[in-house]
């Protein structure tokens, strides 16, 4: 190593002073030199946190390392709960005078309290505050005078001891043209008292519209010709919480493809796993009793087009959650716990899949006893019910051509210093229990594999002890060349993939240590075109 430093010095020293002469020199014509030059291209420290998230990894006292996941996802979205549908008021408001009748100004003809009924099927809800929400009206006057419009709904809070009440000026009409005026109102952040007037009813809203003559104005003549027509309409409500019967209901979601980064580095290959902890962690968040049924849970290898379905009790039976307790400030859920062992399922196939995508389908029912609580159900709808995969894998296994696959720049300028062909050598530190081979695959523009280049040789494995555990590193030197041609792809986009396969080099489970590594350094001796004007 130290012969090939003094060497690749030599060549760089003899680069720069004819750089140097080059630049202080006044030519008048372009001058180019071909050059061999050798040197280092990349170096790169493998570990296994290359390999696996380091998030993910667990060191132990002994300085092995397991794996430790949590893959969650909501089987059960706020959707499929309680939605307040879009409610509309219509009012036609007119007068019981056969003859016309002066009205002064300031004068209220119109005080109308009512209570309005939200459609909840079922559900019988006392209690609500919203996320976001809108109240659309719409107001037509065949009065001759300008009026103001105030709506009110009472029993509402902003959060500040404020009722949601709202004036409008509406311009003189009349009968043949009468004025129009429309709008919105939002109720982001309101809570809605629905008892209703009496205190003791569900689902109901109790509002009062007044209408009066404008003070500023002049006295007005009416008749029962006259009227005003009012369209209020609450649109897109959408509940923060409520409290009260969330009703009986049954829903279904998926299936569903959920992301599964565990194995993200990992492009191909198997794994045999000696030993497996996992389990799943149903969680409600819901003041009521749900009833959940997994039909299938599947681990997809898109890379293999590989699919292996969970096999386990729990999957297709039903399974009763407990309804959460609300602390005022905080929920406690109820917990599900589910364990898969390779003795009660095939946890381990479905992780050796190398999966990532997880499908998910699962049914469920709200509320399957009834109204067993007398009304005092609860639903925060930014939680509602969770399912955590937990994943605890010691990594002791069996590697058969696991592929890490990495994209490298060479950092080639073609326009200043084309190559025209180059021997590349890997120097390889290896301190895995690992064989590896290396693959080297060429881009085009588009970074599509469209070559590759023959390496001579592998990455022996470390040496090892009776246990397979790592005494000492080998170092093996793995050569290739590569041709004018595809010097040429790589001059036009300098980006290759770098793939090392492994294979664990005994028939049991190799046990991985927190300090295995993986040394290599890229070398190379090009035919080098530097180019002046």
């Amino acid at each position: 190593m130290l012969k090939e430093y003094f060497y690749m010095t030599k060549h760089l020293l003899f680069i720069t002073l004819t750089l140097i002469l080059l630049f202080n020199c006044k030519r008048k014509e372009d001058t180019s030199w071909d050059i061999d030059v050798l040197s280092p291209v990349v170096k790169t420290t493998l570990t296994i946190d290359d390999l696996l998230e380091d998030s993910i990894l667990s060191i132990n006292s002994d300085n092995t390392v397991d794996l430790d996941y949590k893959f969650s996802f909501s089987p059960i979205n706020e959707k499929f709960f309680l939605k307040i549908p879009d409610t509309i008021i219509k009012t036609v408001y007119g007068f019981p005078f056969l003859s016309p009748v002066t009205l002064s100004p300031g004068f209220q003809f119109v005080n109308d309290p009512a209570e309005n009924e939200f459609d909840l099927g079922d559900a019988k809800i006392n209690y609500m505050e919203v996320s976001t929400g809108e109240l659309n009206y719409r107001i037509e006057s065949e009065i001759a005078e300008v009026t103001f419009y105030t709506y009110t709904i009472l029993k509402t809070d902003d959060g500040s001891g404020n009722t949601f009440t709202q004036t409008i000026s509406v311009p003189a009409g009349s009968r043949t043209s009468p004025a129009v005026v429309s709008g919105t109102f939002k109720f982001d952040g309101y809570s809605f008292d629905l008892t209703g007037a009496s205190g003791n009813k569900f689902n109901t809203f109790e509002s009062i519209v007044l209408v009066n003559i404008d003070n500023a104005g002049n006295p007005v003549s009416v008749s029962n010709l006259d009227s005003i027509r009012i369209q209020n309409k609450l649109v897109s409500l959408k509940p923060a919480y409520v409290r009260g019967y969330l009703g009986q209901t049954s829903f279904t979601d998926g299936p569903t493809a959920n992301n599964f980064t565990i194995f993200d580095q990992i492009i191909s290959g198997t794994l045999d796993l000696d030993s497996v902890n996992i389990y799943t962690e149903l969680k409600n968040y819901v003041g009521a009793e749900v009833q959940v049924k997994m039909k299938q849970v599947i681990s997809t290898n898109t890379a293999t087009g590989n699919n292996v379905p969970l096999t386990h009790s729990s999957i297709g039976n039903t399974i009763n959650l407990n309804r959460a307790i609300d602390n005022g400030n905080s929920i406690t859920p109820s917990i599900y716990k589910i364990d898969y062992t390779k003795a009660n399922s095939n946890i381990d196939l479905v992780i050796e899949n190398l999966a990532d995508i997880m499908t998910t389908h699962v049914e469920a029912s709200l509320n399957p006893l009834g109204n067993i609580s007398s009304g005092n159900d609860f639903l925060y709808f930014d939680k509602v019910i969770d399912a955590d995969f937990h994943i605890n894998l010691p990594l002791k296994f069996i590697a058969n051509d696991l592929r890490l696959r990495q994209e490298i720049e060479l950092n080639i300028d073609e326009n200043s210093n084309p190559v025209h062909e180059a021997l590349i050598s890997i120097y390889a530190e290896n301190g895995f229990p690992f064989d590896a081979d290396v693959q080297l695959y060429l881009l085009d523009l588009s970074n599509n594999i469209i070559d590759s280049i023959q390496i001579s040789g592998f990455i022996a494995s470390a040496i090892t002890d009776i246990d397979n555990k790592v005494v000492s590193p080998i170092n093996s030197v793995l050569k290739y060349a590569i041709s004018a041609k595809k010097m040429n792809i790589i001059n036009e986009n300098s980006r290759i993939i770098l793939d090392i396969i492994f294979n664990t080099n005994s028939t049991t489970h190799t046990t991985i240590y927190k300090d295995y590594y993986m040394k290599l350094k890229l070398v190379t001796d090009m035919n080098l075109e530097i180019n002046y004007r």
